[in-house]
């Protein structure tokens, strides 16, 4: 069950950024973000257990290692939307996403959905099981867990993915505008609709 959330997390960030990538051409204008809906005070031993999590589950190293290829297909699935961007425009678009995404906001997403969707004994629970993976212990969860992980696992995963998606739009969005001011050779003239 823990191999199945952890792949599934890492299948989420890369719908968020594929979507991310997928919502912005140099011609859209990025949507404000709606206000978070959770605007309550956490509790702090959840928040710290909620990270600790997070730290134990491998997440920071795993997307330090995966971001540019995630990248790169988010480039690439964008430059399937944007038919008037350049090779140019995709090159320079992926190379600032790189230098100004700041892994930690993805990874705060996780604690908050963590957070919203589970107990700090519930947390205290996968981190043990993240850290009997590696062990000879058979780690699995308890049947509440288990039974939790079922039921919340589609919102939990939605959260995530929208989260990490504003995310990686909102950034996306403010580059594809900023290339478009300063380079714009890197957008080919519209087609003439007048042409057959």
């Amino acid at each position: 069950m823990v191999a199945i959330i952890h792949r599934m997390k890492w299948t989420f960030l890369l719908l968020a950024l594929l979507l991310s990538a997928n919502a912005q051409s140099p011609v859209d204008q990025p949507s404000e973000p709606s206000p978070s809906a959770s605007a309550t005070k956490a509790d702090p031993k959840l928040h710290a257990d909620a990270i600790r999590l997070v730290e134990a589950s491998g997440a920071k190293q795993h997307l330090q290692d995966n971001f540019k290829q995630m990248v790169d297909e988010g480039a690439k699935a964008m430059m399937e939307k944007c038919e008037r961007c350049t090779p140019a425009f995709r090159d320079e678009w992926e190379k600032r996403f790189l230098e100004r995404s700041n892994i930690q906001d993805y990874l705060d997403v996780y604690a908050r959905v963590y957070e919203k969707y589970f107990t700090d004994t519930e947390i205290n629970e996968l981190i043990a099981l993240q850290k009997d993976k590696g062990t000879s212990k058979a780690a699995s969860p308890s049947p509440a867990l288990k039974e939790k992980l079922t039921s919340v696992m589609p919102s939990l995963m939605a959260d995530s993915i929208g989260d990490c998606a504003k995310i990686g739009a909102k950034l996306g969005g403010e580059i594809g505008s900023e290339i478009e001011r300063e380079h714009p050779e890197y957008i080919k003239p519209p087609a003439d609709k007048n042409t057959p």
